[in-house]
């Protein structure tokens, strides 16, 4: 019993002893690393920069563009119908489908033998009711002038009774001689009647012929136009579609002899789902907006310049969405389009002033890191409106010549030194950071300094 208490001493040392040696080692490592630098020759401690992309901030009105897709479609067509039917006796020698015919071109000519000779028919009615005209009027002097005679003639006739009825009273003339100048002036009244109604006959077939001239003018102009549309002839410089002519083939009226698209009038229609088309409708009218499309030939993209021209008037059940029409802006010289090309179509959405536009990898959830003038990171928590394809329109407190780091790091926080560096990658952004060569560290360096080194180190 007493030996096992004499060793019980011995065994407390021997369980005590390790944990003092391991705690006085820890804290002799401590004060050594967190000691002033010693002149003994050691290299001093030094703190991990950072390289780093980044971009330089722009502040004002920032807008993000809508994806969609659609197609091209022709602005204006028109199907060329025969007017005149008849035997197709020459066609235009650039009519083939897919050809650009010029505005004014003569496309198909249909036999205008019968439509010559019907012109020559309705003119020489139209002459021969003018001749007739003229007889009428010929006519209507003669009686106009008849009318005038007998109306002086029946003046005098009255006359002559007045003083006949005064001869009577001095007994110089007879009772008999009065009658029979009454009798004169009775068929005097009579023939003027007759010539002023001769006068209003000869009127009213005039009438008649002026009438029959106006309706034979018009049997001229038909006519002429029936000639005229023989020929068919491009209403405006455009892309053959379709044609139905050929020398020889008898077309019916109505039928359809060319389909013409307008080369200069494509419109691209595309779909704006009913929320897009509610939001970008809340900001402003769509009408007179530009878009930007793109035609990928291959693996070459062509870009265009288009303008909102119209919305459709319904929401299509079928989609959920709404057609909407732009009006491409085709260049002087290069490729155009053709109908039914499938192009892709970015609109413009709301205006968001006073916001920024940064890489989508500069964006920590909810906040940015920026590069301060000693080349440590400042926090800066912002607000994501819109992602327009790479980059995120923020709202925060920042302001224009920020420097905003592009480049992923996985211990980011405020402090910590970087250095900007530009790479010729494509993808800089999404790129890890690199540590470069550590800078020395001031010995008398504040507390959070030295942690995140001794962080980075561990690390």
């Amino acid at each position: 019993m007493r030996a096992a208490l004499a060793r019980l001493p011995r065994r407390l040392a021997q369980a005590v002893l390790p944990g003092v040696v391991l705690v006085a080692a820890f804290l002799l490592t401590e004060h050594l690393m967190e000691g002033p630098a010693r002149d003994d020759g050691q290299p001093p401690r030094v703190e991990t920069v950072y390289a780093v992309t980044a971009a330089d901030i722009e502040v004002g009105t920032n807008r993000a563009k809508l994806r969609a897709f659609g197609e091209v479609i022709a602005g204006t067509s028109a199907e060329l119908r025969v007017a005149s039917p008849g035997e197709v006796i020459a066609v235009a020698d650039d009519l083939a489908v897919g050809r650009v015919v010029e505005k004014g071109a003569t496309l198909v000519t249909i036999d205008p033998f019968a439509y010559e000779g019907a012109l020559r028919e309705a003119r020489a009615q139209h002459s021969e009711a003018i001749a007739g005209e003229r007889e009428a009027a010929a006519r209507i002097a003669l009686e106009e002038s008849g009318v005038e005679r007998a109306a002086e003639q029946l003046d005098l006739a009255r006359r002559d009774l007045e003083r006949a009825v005064t001869l009577t009273r001095s007994g110089n003339i007879t009772d008999r001689g009065v009658d029979d100048r009454r009798l004169l002036v009775s068929q005097r009244r009579q023939a003027l009647d007759q010539r002023r109604y001769t006068l209003d006959v000869e009127k009213a077939r005039r009438d008649q012929m002026l009438a029959t001239i106006a309706r034979l003018d018009w049997a001229v102009e038909r006519a002429e136009r029936a000639l005229e549309d023989t020929a068919l002839v491009a209403p405006f410089t455009g892309i053959v579609r379709a044609e139905n002519a050929a020398v020889g083939r008898l077309l019916a009226a109505n039928d359809v002899a060319v389909e013409l698209i307008r080369a200069d009038a494509l419109d691209v229609r595309f779909t704006l789902s009913d929320q897009r088309y509610g939001r970008l409708m809340a900001g402003s009218s769509l009408i007179g907006t530009p878009v930007a499309v793109t035609w990928r030939i291959g693996d070459v993209p062509i870009s265009y310049e288009a303008t909102i021209s119209r919305v459709a008037a319904d929401i299509d059940s079928a989609t959920g969405g709404v057609d909407v029409f732009a009006r491409l802006t085709l260049p002087a010289s290069g490729v155009a389009p053709r109908p039914g090309a499938f192009v892709e179509v970015r609109v413009p959405g709301l205006a968001h002033p006073g916001t920024a536009r940064i890489p989508a990898a500069a964006l920590y959830g909810d906040h940015v890191f920026l590069i301060a003038d000693d080349s440590r990171l400042v926090r800066r928590d912002v607000s994501p409106l819109a992602l327009d394809g790479g980059t995120i329109i923020v709202k925060g407190p920042l302001t224009s010549g920020d420097v905003v780091v592009t480049t992923r790091l996985a211990e980011a926080g405020e402090g910590i030194k970087v250095r900007r560096v530009v790479l010729d990658a494509p993808d800089v952004a999404a790129a890890p950071a690199a540590p470069e060569a550590p800078a020395v560290t001031p010995a008398g360096a504040s507390e959070p300094v030295r942690r995140r080194r001794k962080s980075a180190e561990r690390s």
